[in-house]
């Protein structure tokens, strides 16, 4: 079974409640922009050069966090989903 077979089989639920927020305003001084390149699942692009996310996908890595504080300017805040909520693994 291919990684993507196995990705298909999990399960979303979305959170109403925002877990991943970002100041976007501090992003626009950001020369790095380290999370455009982490995540895996694409939640973050550029559009006209503004930074903009969508968390529907998210598959709860972290990752995007941890290199915003490290080699960005810190400007993602990121939690896990409320309980019963985000992504739920369903092969392994």
């Amino acid at each position: 079974m291919s990684v993507d077979e196995r990705l298909a089989l999990d399960k979303f639920e979305p959170d109403e409640e925002p877990f991943i927020v970002v100041a976007t305003d501090v992003c626009r001084t950001c020369v790095t922009k380290p999370c455009l390149y982490v995540c895996p699942s694409q939640v973050y692009r550029l559009d006209k050069g503004e930074l903009v996310y969508n968390t529907d996908g998210c598959i709860e890595l972290g990752a995007c966090g941890i290199v915003c504080r490290h080699l960005g300017k810190g400007a993602i805040r990121w939690n896990y989903p409320r309980g019963g909520r985000g992504v739920e693994y369903r092969f392994g």
